[in-house]
């Protein structure tokens, strides 16, 4: 279940993450409204950090 988690999960929400924060950047430059990719960041960053938790809760078992 961990090897999920490290190999699919994380760098599946980080390339959604990088994906996010292009888009974000693109919309500054620009002068567009920025609030969905704030949102999608936010919202990112939670799955992230609750998947990195669990995963270091796992290895810190063995």
């Amino acid at each position: 279940m961990l090897l999920i988690f490290v190999l699919f999960f994380v760098p599946l929400v980080g390339a959604l993450w990088f994906y996010n924060f292009t888009i974000f950047l693109e919309k500054l430059k620009n002068g567009k409204n920025a609030h969905n990719q704030k949102v999608l960041g936010v919202a990112f960053t939670f799955i992230f950090l609750v998947v990195f938790m669990y995963g270091m809760g796992v290895l810190s078992s063995f």
